[in-house]
């Protein structure tokens, strides 16, 4: 009886070692459907035989991180393992090394990822398996930005993080895409810097970046230096643009990506202006702002074009003035031509190199054409002004070039012309004049013509066959005179000799002298002497005045000479009366060309008498 019941105890023990054997195999997991959840800080233990030669364990990473599992078993047996990925079926990685010690690593993206543990050798043992991830120093971006179209937005001047290089679902994430957008020309810098290491410790991060544009496809500029530090930077108009990071070298890591946007200091021209039929307007005796240089949509901006229009003649200094240096310190040069009325004919250009280009022209009415080209550099702003400087006396009734249309002098009255503007192609630089002579007596015609120009006057037959006479002097005076015959008419031809643009007086008169000297005011008092002032300012640059006083109507003349007595520009010579007189000398010769820095005479000079003044051109 007793031995009955010990036989049954026996086999009570045998049947509940089954069970427990059974229900831990189920808790190890014996496939991947029924795999055990794991920590992904944490250890677990199980025993593994040949009749259970498969264990499964599941882990879920919460974020991005770098994954580690270890396995130790004891010296009879050798285990190896293998991670899935989330469709539990994909092999990520494995370590089938022989012994007692097996270790897998991953970069992981977020997921519920599988563990197979198999009996490579060995009976049955114990083992232990511990699992260990630590996430990036920095947040992740959001996924999927792996393409321009999901392309995440980043302010011109903002930062943000993201992570490259982690794994999931079949895919590694070695893509980011990011986008910009300006609303205005600007330099824009966006730098990349990745951690030094990847989440293991043992390999550098390289990861690299590209702008594209607007359509984002076309590369602009890229950085593929090796090393954690990536950079571009371009001068772009306003746009949406895109950015790729990209895994390069090394596993997975972090990365801060930051934007810097800087604009010009002067405002920008109204777009579109890139040819002359298309040119803005700017005004004369102002100014006004544009750019150069800056791209977008497959553009670069390096033509603008500017028109001005003047009603009178006149000499228009055109100046540009761009910024010295750029963002990138590079230099500019900006280039600078003026077109004819047509819009396509040079009447001259600057193209030195320099950030200042100036082009001075002597225009008669009409529209003109300004184009600004950057020619190095990259993105610039600019000025470009255009003062106008208006002859002195009136113009003459222009066509008067031939002697059928020559305009008419009346004897003792004074008229006034311009020579030497330009436009439609052609210098006005002849005027015809033609006189009626009221007598037999002689005449006499003179000019005295601004500084700038020197003018040559002939006097010629009633039929225009023929030259009686001419003055072919250097200076600003020039005189000739006829002997007529009363009633018929005589023809004289002013000619440009040398020097840039100016205006002239012509008067026929009985007398051989003559003078256009400015008096101070008509209301002056009367001088009692001839006296000649020390002209003002002493030094000078570029020009001085000359205040003279004549007691006595008299023949006046007023020059400037050499210290070695050349004579270098008359400033007044012919007939004054009694006044206080003003004479200007702008330091340049009788052709119109400056003189050289020195030491200048100014003298005065009537019938006897002779004042000399010193005068000190300091260029």
């Amino acid at each position: 009886m007793h031995h009955g019941r010990s036989s049954m105890r026996r086999t009570s023990l045998v049947l509940g070692l089954i069970v427990v054997s059974t229900l831990l195999a189920l808790a190890q997991g014996t496939d991947i459907a029924s795999a055990v959840a794991i920590a992904p800080n944490g250890s677990a233990s199980g025993t593994i035989t040949s009749q259970n030669a498969n264990h499964y364990w599941k882990v879920t990473i919460p974020s991005n991180a770098y994954f580690r599992c270890q396995l130790v078993s004891v010296s009879t047996i050798d285990v190896n393992i293998i991670l899935y990925d989330t469709d539990e079926s994909t092999s990520i990685t494995s370590d089938t090394q022989s012994g007692p010690n097996s270790e897998i690593i991953a970069f992981l993206k977020p997921g519920t990822y599988f563990l197979r543990l198999y009996l490579w050798s060995g009976t049955s043992g114990t083992y232990t398996l511990s699992t260990s991830f630590s996430s990036p120093v920095r947040a992740a971006d959001t996924e999927l930005n792996n393409a321009a179209t999901s392309a995440i937005a980043l302010s011109p001047t903002g930062a943000s993080t993201g992570h490259l290089g982690y794994y999931s679902a079949g895919q590694t994430d070695v893509d980011d895409y990011w986008k910009i957008t300006t609303t205005q020309d600007g330099w824009l810098r966006v730098q990349v810097r990745a951690d030094s290491l990847d989440a293991r410790g043992d390999r550098r991060l390289d990861f690299n970046v590209i702008l594209y544009d607007v359509n984002g496809t076309t590369s602009i500029t890229s950085d593929t230096r090796y090393g954690t530090f990536s950079q571009v930077d371009y001068f772009l108009r306003p746009g949406t643009y895109f950015l790729r990071v990209w895994h390069w070298d090394g596993r997975a890591g972090s990365y801060e990506i930051k934007s810097e946007f800087f604009t010009p200091p002067l405002a920008n021209d109204q777009e579109g202006n890139d040819s002359y039929q298309s040119s803005l307007s700017m005004p004369v005796n102002g100014s006004v702002t544009g750019h150069l240089g800056y791209y977008g949509n497959g553009q670069r901006d390096n033509d603008d074009y500017w028109k001005f229009t003047t009603t009178t003649d006149g000499k228009i200094v055109i100046t540009t003035v761009s910024d010295s240096l750029d963002r990138s310190e590079a230099r500019f040069d900006l280039n600078m031509i003026v077109y004819d009325v047509n819009g396509t004919t040079s009447i001259t250009s600057d193209t030195r190199y320099s950030t200042v280009s100036e082009c001075i022209v002597h225009l008669r009415p009409g529209t003109y054409y300004v184009r600004l080209w950057l020619w190095s550099g990259n993105g610039v702003s600019y000025r470009i002004s255009a003062p106008q400087t208006t002859p002195s006396r009136a113009n003459d009734q222009e066509g008067n070039d031939w002697f059928a249309t020559a305009s008419t002098l009346t004897l003792d009255v004074t008229s006034t012309g311009h020579s030497g503007y330009y436009s439609n192609g052609n210098t006005d630089s002849e005027d015809r004049w033609r006189l009626l002579a009221p007598s037999a007596d002689s005449v006499y015609v003179h000019i005295i013509s601004d500084s700038t120009i020197d003018l040559n006057l002939i006097a010629l037959t009633p039929d225009t066959s023929s030259s009686i006479t001419s003055d072919n002097r250097n200076g600003t005076y020039s005189r000739v005179g006829i002997k007529p015959t009363s009633g018929s008419t005589y023809y004289f031809k002013v000619y440009q000799w040398t020097g840039t643009a100016g205006s002239y007086s012509i008067v026929a008169t009985r007398s051989a002298a003559t003078t256009d000297v400015p008096r101070e005011s008509e209301t002056a008092l009367i001088p009692t002497e001839l006296t000649l002032d020390q002209n003002y300012p002493n030094p000078f640059n570029p020009s001085t005045t000359i205040r003279f006083s004549v007691a006595e109507k008299s023949v006046i003349r007023l020059a400037v000479y050499s210290l070695l007595g050349q004579e270098i520009a008359v400033l007044a010579d012919g007939l004054l009366t009694p006044s206080t007189y003003t004479a200007t000398w702008n330091g340049r010769d009788s052709h119109g060309m400056e003189v050289t820095s020195g030491t200048y005479l100014i003298r005065l000079t009537t019938g006897d008498k002779q004042f000399v003044r010193k005068a000190l051109l300091l260029r």
